[in-house]
């Protein structure tokens, strides 16, 4: 298996020209301390913007709603709208400039390891009560205290008990904005985020049909009962082009080419679909072809 990565060139103020590679778990920046990288100048917001990676091997760049803005390629960006990056693409940000250099694939390397071993735990997680991403001995929260209790054995355990209950939830609430994005949301969200809009999305489909799907909810929504939001729709689902023609007012024919290689959901998701989008007044007919 190959891991993905992008290269980019970083200059700007009080900095030499950087190279900095980005894997799959993407690249966050802004000006506070918790983004992977740190800009420390006023014209950078706390949370400036973000570098995603997507399943298909391609980056996106998200302006996360900064007071400056990225400019992509001499054209600023919307908010929140993510926009897919090119090698050659350049990102503004402030004073500081990203340069797109290159995608590049490096192959895992596996090394065998003697059977023994890899049923051995770690020797931290051979460790009752372990839980991954937190400290064990004390808590990080003792950072926040006065200094007098960094030493505190007993106030770093303590402390480390709620820690360990309230992270989840804190990592979550940290990474919220990707429960609601069509490109990295859970499959369990992909449905409840199309439940909003009344639209249908079946756990048989393809992640990545669910994923446009999603993505397109906004613009399904809006031409809901038209003859092309229904044909757009039907597109997702089956993968073809249908034929919606109508013959007399108010009824309409969906001509629909299906076949076992191309889908295996027939005819009663297509009379599902077509029912849920049609207005109320009209009549149709749904033909196999």
């Amino acid at each position: 298996m190959e891991e993905i990565k992008a290269v980019f060139l970083v200059s700007g103020p009080d900095m030499d020209v950087q190279e900095i590679i980005i894997g799959r778990q993407g690249l966050r920046v802004g000006r506070g301390s918790e983004n992977n990288l740190v800009l420390n100048n006023r014209e950078i917001s706390r949370q400036h913007f973000r570098i995603v990676w997507r399943d298909d091997d391609t980056y996106l760049v998200e302006d996360l709603n900064s007071s400056n803005g990225i400019w992509f390629n001499d054209a600023r960006i919307p908010a929140r709208v993510a926009q897919e990056l090119h090698e050659g693409d350049v990102l503004r940000s402030g004073p500081f400039l990203f340069r797109f250099v290159r995608l590049q694939y490096a192959a895992s390397i596996v090394v065998a390891a003697p059977a023994a071993a890899l049923d051995r735990p770690s020797p931290l997680e051979s460790r009752p009560g372990y839980v991954p991403g937190l400290p064990y001995d004390q808590s990080s929260w003792l950072q926040y205290l006065p200094a007098v209790y960094s030493d505190s054995e007993f106030m770093g355990r303590f402390l480390l008990i709620f820690e360990s209950i309230m992270n989840p939830i804190i990592w979550m609430i940290d990474n919220f904005d990707f429960y609601l994005s069509a490109d990295t949301a859970p499959q369990e969200w992909l449905a409840w985020m199309s439940s909003w809009f009344d639209l249908l999305l079946l756990p048989e489909l393809p992640m990545a049909r669910q994923r446009e799907i999603v993505r397109q909810l906004g613009w399904l929504f809006l031409r809901r009962g038209t003859r092309m939001g229904l044909q757009r729709l039907l597109e997702l689902y089956f993968d073809v082009t249908p034929e919606i023609v109508e013959t007399v007012p108010c009824h309409f024919i969906v001509r629909l080419p299906l076949s076992e290689s191309k889908s295996k959901l027939g005819r009663e998701l297509a009379d599902r679909l077509i029912n849920s989008q049609r207005p109320a007044f009209a009549s149709y007919l749904l033909e196999i072809t």
